[in-house]
């Protein structure tokens, strides 16, 4: 069976969000073949854990902020958010949900993070707590919902810096799914 370029699985998700998916999977399990080496594979013009960390950091900081430039600049022009609500964003979509209002993150924490690196990039995964602002809760009255979630990152070193390529929340089971889009 042939799937056209841009088609959608049954999944609801576009083949190519499901390929580059796959293609992380696999670039990681291999790069996780030698634990040691990865973990400590760091040569001259690679960002240490510390760095990795504060450009995390300087992500979640910007979506608080709906800083569009800055958001820009942090991720890859194909980023892919896959939120723990099963929603799919590309670059583009994430940050107009982000600048528009229509998701208001009013706080971002990663706690326990650990960052793993790979040949030209590093993998960050932590649990977070997330506050969610949506207009559905806004003109409720309601404060925005705590989200819990385990969160994943990958970054790549690309010609011009660090980007995030990938993202991935998956909430923990004392957070509920929401309809919007959710980190």
């Amino acid at each position: 069976m042939r799937l056209a370029k841009n088609s959608v699985l049954r999944t609801g998700i576009p083949t190519g969000v499901t390929a580059l998916a796959l293609a992380m999977v696999l670039f990681v399990a291999s790069s996780a073949a030698s634990p040691a080496r990865a973990q400590t594979r760091n040569p001259k013009g690679e960002l240490n854990e510390a760095q990795v960390l504060a450009l995390q950091k300087k992500f979640q900081e910007a979506s608080m902020a709906a800083d569009m430039p800055a958001l820009s600049a942090l991720m890859a022009d194909n980023a892919v958010f896959i939120h723990g609500s099963g929603v799919v964003q590309t670059k583009a979509q994430y940050i107009n949900s982000i600048t528009s209002g229509q998701m208001k993150l009013t706080t971002y924490n990663l706690k326990d993070a650990k960052v793993t690196f790979f040949k030209d990039g590093a993998i960050v995964v932590g649990l977070t707590d997330i506050g969610l602002a949506t207009p559905h809760n806004a003109h409720a009255g309601a404060s925005p919902r705590l989200i819990h979630m385990r969160v994943s990152t990958v970054w790549l070193r690309k010609l011009d810096g660090w980007q995030l390529i990938l993202n991935q929340g998956t909430p923990l089971a004392d957070s509920s799914p929401a309809a919007t889009p959710s980190h």
